[in-house]
């Protein structure tokens, strides 16, 4: 996890700011799977957008979601 240690500079953070990092991480992601289900159910990458999909989903239902740019409904923007 060397990548997050560097971003975060070897401190805690404070939970927001964790979630707004893996918002921005997963929204990342997801737009780069935008096609995955093309590659079959079954495959990795699909699995991928899967699980990527449902833990942005889970972080919708924080308080601040809106404000840090989910404001959409998650599985229209990125059907599985």
């Amino acid at each position: 996890m060397k990548g997050g240690e560097e971003q975060r500079g070897g401190r805690p953070l404070p939970a927001d700011e964790v979630l707004i990092l893996l918002t921005d991480v997963l929204l990342r992601y997801l737009e780069q799977l935008k096609d995955a289900r093309a590659a079959g159910e079954n495959s990795f990458l699909y699995g991928e957008q899967t699980a990527y999909t449902e833990c942005l989903e889970w972080i919708g239902l924080w308080e601040h979601a809106a404000e840090h740019g989910i404001d959409f409904d998650i599985e229209k923007r990125y059907p599985l």
